[in-house]
């Protein structure tokens, strides 16, 4: 990826644990005049209304039963779903049907270079989470199983749109691009000739479809459901025609009957006349489909469901996969492992099996086995000795800052009015230009030296930064090397000068 061009999306502004183990929020203590006295038990209780209601032969208390709402047992009825339900699956047509979320070229080598530049650790789950609100960081891919060899897709070349059938992609090239492949005409045909008293209309479009007697009108119907509702069930788009008898519709039918389309090939001489688009589609499947519309078993349609249309029988299925994956990032976090462990990333799994990717990999540094400075050791020693420690409570305890002291105001008197002199000189302003250079105080070094070690640290593996910041010590092996592993030392001694960060 191109330096000047700007990330996708950036790591660093999002705090990337789960969400078991975000702290949760202290709940308010309650004023002190709040709390009541302790009751003395030795008092009666007095007598409740449920109480009586059992007396009586209630149980359940004297409102309705729990069929009708009411009730300590009845409430339940009105409340609204639980979050943590998930919708129906829509009905699946298609067995033969997989899947699968796929990280573009451009959000991988975005996601390793900012792991690579940060040296910071993160989860794989909650960065797959961040490319699943940014549509443009992944495809969804369509296939089809081995045993169930009859599922191609056709796959539209201008806009790379899928389809389940050759003629639904013709219909689309057609749809968005007929003035490319025809010329229309607009030509006077003989009215259809009979006494109609009614003609029906679309109660969505206002197209008027003509008397349902006329011998096309079946066609006419079909034809406006294909071109305008194809999303809609044909028999619920026709639940919506309507019957007119007025005098004045019918008349401007005939009026619009007597007027037809008719197409012309554009570059083709003396070439035959096509009268309505089912001849058009008739000559383009013979002479234009082979070029435009491919058949492939293979097929990937954008993250974003507005970015190109796609098979109304598929639009449901690939929603609720978005909605699904939204849930839990399964497949696209299966994909993105594979693609980062290419670009050369590590992985390692914590204590509580979340697994994480960084740029190096993790190992334990033993300090009593390898000769550091001492920098690097109260590094590694304050970072074991403190849990959960973060970036800036450790520079505060190896480089802390020295107390600004809050300077006295005093109140200056206001100098009288003078006007200068004639002889005055100007005085001298600099010049607009570079900032004096500030040379950095004494603790402003060892705090950036810190920086330094720390980050030779994570980029080596010795220490874990998170993406909230928490620094964590690799501990020892559960299971040791051998001896002849042990005494090998570690590839970059941290005596030697420090890499740049």
């Amino acid at each position: 990826m191109p330096e000047e061009e700007a990330p996708l999306f950036d790591l660093s502004a999002f705090d990337l644990r789960p969400s078991w183990a975000k702290a949760p929020s202290a709940p308010p203590k309650a004023p002190a005049e709040h709390f009541e006295a302790p009751r003395d038990r030795d008092k009666r209780r007095p007598e409740r209304r449920h109480d009586r209601d059992f007396q009586r032969g209630r149980p359940n208390g004297g409102g309705r039963d729990r069929q009708g709402g009411r009730g300590p047992k009845g409430h339940d009825k009105f409340r609204g779903p639980r979050r943590d339900e998930r919708p129906e699956p829509p009905p699946n047509p298609f067995p033969w049907l997989r899947i699968a979320f796929t990280a573009t070229e451009p959000a991988v080598a975005t996601v390793a270079q900012q792991v690579r530049h940060t040296g910071k650790t993160f989860s794989l789950f909650e960065i797959a989470r961040i490319l699943l609100r940014n549509a443009a960081s992944y495809t969804i891919d369509l296939s089809s199983a081995a045993k169930f060899p009859e599922g191609p897709f056709y796959v539209v070349a201008r806009d790379k749109s899928v389809w389940l059938s050759r003629d639904a992609a013709v219909r689309q090239v057609l749809r968005t691009h007929l003035g490319e492949f025809y010329r229309a005409e607009e030509i006077e045909v003989e009215p259809p000739k009979g006494n109609f008293s009614v003609v029906s209309v679309c109660g969505m479009s206002g197209t008027l479809l003509g008397p349902p007697n006329l011998h096309d009108y079946e066609r006419r119907v079909r034809e406006l459901h294909r071109e305008k509702f194809g999303n809609m069930n044909f028999e619920q788009f026709r639940s919506r025609v309507k019957m007119e008898r007025d005098p004045e519709v019918i008349e401007k039918w005939r009026a619009a009957a007597s007027r037809a389309v008719a197409y012309h090939p554009v570059g083709v001489e003396n070439a035959e006349r096509l009268d309505g688009l089912a001849a058009v589609e008739k000559h383009f499947t013979a002479h234009h489909a082979d070029a435009e519309v491919s058949g492939t078993t293979v097929a990937s349609v954008p993250g974003d469901p507005r970015a190109c249309p796609v098979d109304a029988a598929l639009a449901p299925l690939l929603a609720y996969a978005r909605d699904e994956e939204s849930r839990f990032p399964l497949r696209l976090a299966q994909s993105l492992s594979r693609a980062l462990t290419v670009a050369g990333l590590r992985f390692h799994k914590s204590s509580n099996r979340t697994t994480y990717v960084s740029a190096s990999r993790s190992r334990h540094l033993d300090l009593e086995q390898v000769v550091v400075s001492d920098s690097i050791r109260k590094i590694l020693e304050t970072i074991r000795e403190k849990k959960s420690l973060r970036r800036p409570q450790l520079l505060d305890l190896l480089a802390p800052l020295p107390a600004k002291p809050e300077a006295p105001v005093a109140e200056v008197p206001a100098a009288p009015e003078q006007e200068p002199a004639a002889s005055a000189e100007p005085v001298a302003v600099e010049s607009a230009g570079q900032p004096p250079v500030v040379a950095p105080t004494p603790e402003e070094t060892l705090r950036a030296a810190v920086v330094q070690d720390l980050l030779w640290l994570t980029h080596e593996g010795y220490v874990i930064e998170f993406a909230d910041g928490r620094l964590e010590s690799v501990p020892p092996p559960k299971h040791p090397p051998k001896a002849a592993a042990d005494a090998a030392t570690p590839e970059a001694a941290p005596q030697q000068q420090q890499p740049e960060a």
